[in-house]
């Protein structure tokens, strides 16, 4: 009897995580689309950050893998979807590896981590993008001269994406953890 009981509470408890994690997902897109008309200026960042520090990379990764393959699904195939699939895991995999940091200082941390992964972001997309459109060209000269051409949004971003999380991090952890309690207890 103990057995089949534990089965039922294991079974439960995976529909419940696909259920988040499809919500998770939806939260992502959703949130990207309603910024998406502000120029480099998102809440995915945050809301990954976020839910990989609350649900731990068990959730935050599905969440992040699945958004990425469904805007590839609506904007179609093109370089920036290499990026993404580098960059969002990456981003959910340090936070899950800085939580107990973060757990420290809430606030200084994330913004840090927002800071260096959204600086990496610009270089990695300018990376990937001199990969594909370069022509064969002098890849070291192509990559400064998107780089540079790209300063001003990178800049918008790194800007927004410190100023989003310090403002929204600690308000949408909270919220989440009070979800989770509720969710899974």
């Amino acid at each position: 009897m103990e057995i089949q009981n534990h089965k039922k509470t294991n079974g439960k408890t995976r529909v419940r995580e696909l259920v988040l994690i499809a919500l998770l997902t939806a939260i992502l897109s959703a949130g990207k689309m309603a910024l998406s008309f502000i120029p480099n200026v998102e809440i995915v960042t945050v809301c990954i950050m976020a839910f990989t520090f609350v649900f731990g990379v068990k959730i935050g990764m599905p969440s992040t893998l699945i958004f990425c393959a469904i805007e590839g699904a609506i904007y179609g195939l093109a370089p920036w979807l290499i990026s993404y699939f580098i960059y969002w895991p990456l981003l959910s995999m340090v936070v899950a590896l800085m939580k107990r940091i973060i757990m420290k200082n809430k606030i200084i941390i994330p913004v840090l981590i927002a800071l260096f992964m959204t600086t990496l972001f610009g270089v990695l997309t300018t990376f990937v993008d001199t990969i594909f459109y370069s022509g064969g060209q002098s890849f070291w000269k192509f990559y400064a001269a998107m780089y540079v051409r790209g300063t001003y949004f990178f800049l918008v971003h790194i800007i927004s994406n410190v100023i989003v999380v310090a403002v929204l991090f600690i308000p949408l952890t909270k919220l989440l953890e009070k979800s989770k309690v509720q969710y899974f207890v």
